[in-house]
């Protein structure tokens, strides 16, 4: 009677070893297995952290640069400043401080030159053959009065003083013109074209600074 006793006591303790029916987390090794796993999940848990970090630094990062640039967008445009006044008036050509006017009408070189006084200007005046060359380009082929006139023998400028290459001036009248050749002469009271001058604005504003 003993004996299968024991017997079966036997075979039930290697059925509980077999198929334990125990809580496993009472198993050693199963506990062991556990601490491992949630020991390797814990550096997975702080890099995805990193990375949802450095994700928001980005996108706040970009949201201020969107901002930024919608804000400057938005800003008016700096008054600008006022527009600097042209050397010459409307239909005036400006050359080496001078501003030409060539008229459309002929008069005599009198009427000539009270025309050209309503402007504030003179018949044209110039100082070198440089100018005189271009002159001659931008009139040509017609013919436009100038502001020299013969006093005695001398060719003079409207304000008196004595033209510098007086046997430029062709022909034997007393008022010059210019043409595609250069100076020639006729009558004061033929009809001609006629071309103003007077000074640009920065050289009129100098001349009005030094008085």
């Amino acid at each position: 009677m003993t004996e299968e006793i024991r017997e079966r006591e036997g075979r039930n303790s290697g059925s509980e070893w077999l198929n334990p029916e125990s809580d496993d987390t009472t198993h050693p090794q199963v506990a062991g297995a556990r601490e491992v796993t949630n020991a390797a999940l814990i550096p997975k848990c702080i890099t995805d952290k990193k990375y949802a970090l450095a994700a928001a630094v980005v996108v706040t990062a970009l949201i201020i640069t969107i901002i930024s640039l919608a804000v400057r967008k938005q800003q008016p445009c700096p008054v600008c400043p006022p527009p600097v006044d042209a050397a010459c008036p409307d239909g005036w050509v400006g050359y080496q401080g001078k501003c030409y006017y060539r008229s459309d009408s002929e008069k005599n070189w009198s009427s000539s030159a009270n025309h050209c006084s309503t402007f504030g200007a003179f018949l044209a005046v110039f100082e070198t053959q440089q100018v005189l060359a271009f002159l001659v380009n931008f009139t040509r082929p017609l013919h436009y009065w100038i502001g020299l006139s013969k006093t005695g023998d001398t060719w003079r400028w409207p304000n008196g003083s004595e033209f510098k290459k007086q046997s430029l001036v062709r022909g034997d009248g007393e008022c010059a013109y210019i043409n595609d050749i250069g100076l020639s002469s006729t009558r004061c009271t033929a009809n001609n074209l006629f071309l103003c001058s007077q000074d640009d604005a920065c050289i009129r504003k100098k001349k009005h600074s030094t008085t």
